[in-house]
C-alpha cells in the first residue's frame, strides 16, 4: 500500500478520485477516465474509456479487448448522460439496454474495482463480424503516484472558476475476463487515467505506456496548432521516485490500412536526470475508435490504439501500448 503522501506528491488530492464540477459555457467539457492492461506475454490485454459531456448531455464508452486471438470492440458515444450515476457506492455506474459498466472506489487513488458486462463485436480474428456477450472484473491496485503536471494553462483547456487537471498511473490488476462461455483468469499491469476539463479533441499525439516488474513509464507529445509541441511524462524505476520526462520523440512508421498492425518504429525518451530510455516497437494487435462525432463539422481522423511490442536499448523486452491520432491521411 502507498503512503498518502506517495499518492498525492504532484498534487492530485484523494478527493480527485471522484468526479468534479463542470462549466455550463463549455460544450467540450469532457470528464473520463480510461483504464489500460496486459499480460506479461501480451496473450490478453484491454483497453476501457469511460467518459462524458455533460453539456452535451452524452456518454462515451469504449470496450477494446484481446485474447490473443479475437479482438473485440464496443463502441457507444450517445449514451444519455441523464443514466450515469456520479458518486454514492459507485465513482461511476451505468446499466441499460443490455450494457453495464462501474468503477468502485476501495480506497481513494489506492485501489479499485472496474466491471462491464456486454456485448461486443469481433473486429478480428476467427470469429469477425460476430456479437458476443463479454465481461470483466479487475481488482487494480495502484504501482506509484497519481502523476501530474498541473492543470496547465493551453488555451482552450482549462476554464476560468473551475478545477481542471487530470492524472496518470502504473497499475496493477488480477481479475477475469469472459468471451461468450470462455472465462480467463487474469494477471495484469498497465496505467488509468483521469481526466476532467475542457477537452477539444483537434490535435495531435501519441501517447505510450509500459508497465512491468522493473520499471514502468508514460510518455505524451501533442501537437496543438499555435503551440509549441508538448512533451511529457514518467519514468519509474520500481522502488524509486518517478522521474519527469523532458523530451519524448518517436519516429513511427503508419500503416493506415492496416488498424490491426497500424504501427511500427522508435522512440527516445529522456528524463530530466538525464537518463536515456529508448528501443523500438512492433504491433501485436489494434483497432481504429471513432471520434467522428468529437469535431465540427464531423471528420475522420487515424485514431488508434495498438498492443506493441517493445524492444528497448538496455536489452529489456516489454508489452505496452501506443495511441496516437493523426489527420485523415487521405486529405493529407
Amino acid at each position: 500500500m502507498l503512503s498518502e503522501q506517495e499518492l498525492t506528491q504532484f498534487g492530485v488530492e484523494l478527493k480527485d478520485e471522484f468526479s468534479h464540477p463542470f462549466s455550463q459555457s463549455h460544450d467540450d467539457w469532457n470528464e473520463s477516465y480510461f483504464f489500460d492492461w496486459y499480460t506479461e506475454d501480451g496473450s490478453g490485454a484491454g483497453h476501457c474509456r469511460v467518459g462524458w459531456h455533460p453539456v452535451q448531455q452524452r456518454i462515451l464508452f469504449w470496450l477494446h479487448i484481446w485474447n490473443g486471438e479475437d479482438w473485440l470492440i464496443v463502441e457507444e458515444n450517445r449514451l444519455p448522460f441523464s443514466a450515469l450515476t456520479l458518486g454514492g457506492q459507485s465513482v461511476f455506474c451505468y446499466e441499460q439496454w443490455g450494457l453495464h459498466f462501474s468503477y468502485d472506489c476501495l480506497s481513494p487513488l489506492q485501489a479499485g474495482r472496474l466491471k462491464v458486462e456486454g456485448f461486443a463485436r469481433v473486429a478480428y480474428g476467427p470469429r469477425q463480424g460476430m456479437m458476443l456477450p463479454v465481461s470483466l472484473v479487475l481488482e487494480i491496485t495502484a504501482l506509484g503516484s497519481a502523476y501530474s503536471r498541473g492543470g496547465g494553462s493551453v488555451e482552450g483547456h482549462s476554464a476560468q472558476g473551475f478545477n481542471t487537471n487530470r492524472y496518470e498511473q502504473p497499475i496493477q490488476a488480477v481479475g477475469t475476463m469472459a468471451i461468450e462461455d470462455n472465462l480467463t483468469d487474469l494477471i495484469v499491469r498497465g496505467e488509468r487515467d483521469h481526466s476532467w476539463g475542457p477537452r477539444p479533441w483537434d490535435m495531435n499525439w501519441q501517447f505510450f505506456v509500459v508497465n512491468n516488474e522493473k520499471f514502468s513509464l508514460q510518455a505524451t507529445q501533442v501537437e496543438i496548432p499555435e503551440w509549441p509541441l508538448i512533451q511529457m511524462g514518467y519514468f519509474h524505476e520500481l522502488g524509486n521516485d518517478m522521474e519527469n520526462l523532458s523530451k519524448t520523440n518517436f519516429e513511427l512508421e503508419f500503416i493506415s490500412n492496416q488498424p490491426f498492425s497500424a504501427v511500427r518504429g522508435s522512440f527516445s525518451l529522456l528524463c530530466e536526470s538525464g537518463r536515456l530510455i529508448a528501443g523500438r516497437i512492433e504491433s501485436i494487435a489494434g483497432s481504429e475508435i471513432d471520434i467522428t462525432h468529437a469535431f465540427t463539422p464531423p471528420k475522420r481522423t487515424e485514431y488508434r490504439r495498438t498492443l506493441i511490442r517493445c524492444y528497448f536499448d538496455s536489452g529489456e523486452e516489454s508489452i505496452g501500448w501506443l495511441e496516437y491520432n493523426r489527420p485523415n491521411p487521405v486529405n493529407q
